[in-house]
C-alpha cells in the first residue's frame, strides 16, 4: 500500500494488528496494544484541535522518552501540524531561540521541571490537559523577516548543531521519513518478531527515526527507557528479551567498563551510529558479548541512516560504516570530480529520504543541498567493494605543514593502549607547521597513565608527523546529545587554557 503520511501507517497498523502488543514503558510498567495507542492518539488529537491547533502550525515537543512523547508526536501529525522535538535540558536562552526560529505556536510538555511555565514572557495561554501542558506561544513572527521556505508535507523540523553558528532546523517530510523507515527496515532485516530497546533520546534523529518510527513499519514491539542506564541496561535486555538496540560509541565504552561477561542470547545485533566507533571498542564488545555490532552512518539532513553494514550473514567490515540502502552515494574531491577507490573526498548522497533544506535558512540550504545532493561535510573513501570509510569532518581534519591528518586514525591507536577509556585528537595552532596534534584521554579509573609512555606507544604505529605532541588527561570528554565527542569544543577549551596561561595538564 502506498502511504503519503506517517498517520496513514499508524491507522493501517492499528486496524490490522489492533490487539497485538506495541509499546512497553519501563518506568511506569505500562503496556499498550496498537489499538490502545491509536485511541490515545485520537483523544490527544481532538484535545489539540479544540485548543485551536491548525494545519502547518509548529508544535514543540518537550519530553523525555515516554508514551506521552509518542502519543503527542502522532497527535500533532494527525492534525496535519508539524512536530519540533526539543531537548528538555535546553536552557531558556536556547529554548527561546528555537521557539522564535521555528515559529512555534504551541509547546506540548509534561513541564516536569516547571521551567516552561516559568518563562511567562513566551506564554500566551496555558491549556492544561489531563496528562500534559499544551502551551500557546506569543506571536513573534512580526519580528522575523526571513523568507519562510517551508516544504509541503513537512512532518518534523529537527534542530541540529553545526560546527559554526546556531542550530539549524532540518525539515523532513512524511515522504522523507517513510522512505527512510523502509531503508532501515530492509537494511537491518527487521520483522514482527523483533523487539527494540529505546535508550537514545527521541529529540535526536538516531533515536527518533531508528528506534521509535521504524519499528512501527516493521510491526514489532518498542520498549521505552527514559534514558540509557549502564547499571540497568543488561537487566532490561534480559527481562524484555530485546533483539536489538541502537547506541552511540560512548554507550559501548560504558558497557565495556563494567564487569558483566554474561552472554545475552535474545540479542540479534547491536547498532552503533552518530559517530565513528573505534575498531578496538567494536572488537572487544563482540568478543565479550558474542553480539554482532552493526556500525552505521547517518545525519539529520539525511533522514537518519545513510549507510550501514549488513546484518549477519552479510559481510561486516570493522572500521567501515557500510553500504548505502535506498540512496545514491558519491565521493567528490575539491575539484568536484568523482574520487577513485581509496581516494578521500567529501561524502555526498541523493535520494527520497534526503531533506530539502533548513527552515528559513535559504543560503545554508543552497550550500548544503545544491543540485539535489546532500553535501555532508564529512570526508571518507570507498573500498573496492563499495564500503564507506570515514576519515573525519572537513573542519576537523588536522593540517600539519600541508599534511592532512585524520583525528580518527590517531584515536584508533590510542584506544589500543591499555587503560584509555575515551580519546580524542585535535589540531591546535603551531607557529612552524600551522597546526600540531594533541590528544585528550580519559583514563580508566583503575589505571594510572603516563603521557610519555602513551606518546612512545603512538610512535610505534603512526608516522612522526601524526604523533600527538601532548597528552592531556580529562575525567570526561565533552559529548553532545547525539553521543559525539565534541572535538571543536575541546579545541576551544585548549585555546582558553593557553590564553589564561594555565599550564596544568591534568584537569
Amino acid at each position: 500500500m502506498i502511504r503519503s503520511r506517517l498517520t496513514d501507517l499508524l491507522r493501517e497498523t492499528a486496524r490490522i494488528r489492533g490487539e497485538d502488543q506495541f509499546v512497553t514503558e519501563i518506568a511506569s510498567k505500562s503496556v499498550l496494544s496498537y489499538a490502545m495507542f491509536y485511541e490515545m492518539v485520537q483523544k490527544q488529537s481532538r484535545f489539540m484541535k479544540q485548543c485551536g491547533l491548525e494545519a502547518q502550525d509548529k508544535v514543540g515537543l518537550i519530553y523525555k522518552n515516554s508514551i506521552e512523547f509518542m502519543v503527542g508526536f502522532f497527535a500533532v501529525l494527525e492534525n496535519r501540524a508539524i512536530v519540533v522535538p526539543i531537548n528538555p535540558k535546553l536552557k531558556n536562552r536556547e529554548l527561546k531561540y528555537i521557539i522564535k526560529d521555528a515559529d512555534l505556536r504551541y509547546i506540548l510538555t509534561d513541564n516536569s521541571e516547571g521551567r516552561i511555565t516559568e518563562s511567562a514572557d513566551i506564554i500566551s495561554n496555558n491549556k492544561s490537559g489531563k496528562d500534559a501542558y499544551f502551551i500557546e506561544i506569543n506571536n513573534h513572527t512580526a519580528e522575523d523577516v526571513r523568507f519562510d521556505n517551508l516544504v509541503d508535507g513537512t512532518a518534523i523540523i529537527l534542530y541540529t548543531s553545526g560546527s559554526t553558528g546556531r542550530a539549524k532546523g532540518v525539515m523532513l517530510t512524511h515522504v522523507n521519513l517513510l522512505n527512510e523507515m523502509i531503508n532501515i527496515k530492509e537494511a537491518h532485516e527487521l520483522t514482527v518478531h523483533d523487539k527494540v530497546l529505546c535508550v537514545l533520546p527521541w529529540f535526536h534523529i538516531n533515536g527518533l527515526v531508528i528506534t521509535m518510527l521504524t519499528p512501527l513499519l516493521a510491526g514489532h514491539e518498542i520498549v521505552i527507557a527514559e534514558k540509557f542506564s549502564r547499571h540497568n541496561f543488561w537487566r532490561w535486555v534480559d527481562e524484555y528479551q530485546i533483539t536489538w538496540f541502537s547506541g552511540v560509541p560512548t554507550i559501548y565504552s560504558y558497557l565495556l567498563s563494567d564487569i558483566d561477561y554474561v552472554q545475552h542470547k535474545s540479542l540479534r545485533f547491536a547498532r552503533s551510529a552518530s559517530s565513528s566507533l573505534p575498531v578496538e571498542v567494536l572488537k572487544k564488545f563482540e568478543e565479550r558479548y558474542q553480539v554482532p555490532v552493526i556500525e552505521s552512518y547517518g545525519m539529520t539532513e539525511g533522514g537518519s541512516q545513510l549507510t550501514t553494514n549488513p546484518v549477519p550473514p552479510g559481510i561486516r567490515k570493522p572500521g567501515a560504516v557500510g553500504l548505502p540502502y535506498g540512496l545514491r552515494m558519491r565521493i567528490v574531491n575539491d575539484m568536484g570530480e568523482i574520487c577513485r577507490e581509496h581516494e578521500a573526498g567529501e561524502i555526498q548522497f541523493c535520494g527520497a529520504s534526503i531533506s530539502e533544506g533548513y527552515y528559513k535558512k535559504t543560503e545554508e540550504t543552497e550550500q548544503t543541498f545544491a543540485g539535489g545532493w546532500l553535501k555532508t561535510g564529512d570526508v571518507g573513501y570507498l573500498d573496492e567493494d563499495g564500503y564507506l570509510y570515514l576519515v573525519g569532518r572537513k573542519k576537523e581534519l588536522i593540517n600539519r605543514g600541508g599534511e592532512k591528518i585524520s583525528p580518527r586514525e590517531i584515536e584508533e591507536i590510542l584506544y589500543q593502549y591499555s587503560g584509555i577509556k575515551m580519546a580524542a585528537a585535535i589540531g591546535v595552532p603551531d607557529e612552524m607547521y600551522g597546526e600540531k596534534v594533541i590528544a585528550f584521554c580519559v583514563p580508566d579509573p583503575s589505571t594510572s597513565l603516563c603521557e610519555d609512555e602513551i606518546i612512545d606507544f603512538c610512535r610505534k604505529y603512526l608516522a612522526d608527523y601524526k604523533v600527538p605532541q601532548k597528552i592531556i588527561f580529562y575525567e570526561k570528554l565533552p559529548v553532545g546529545g547525539n553521543g559525539k565527542i565534541q572535538r571543536l569544543k575541546l579545541a576551544d577549551e585548549f585555546k582558553e587554557r593557553r590564553g589564561s596561561n594555565n599550564e596544568k595538564e591534568n584537569i
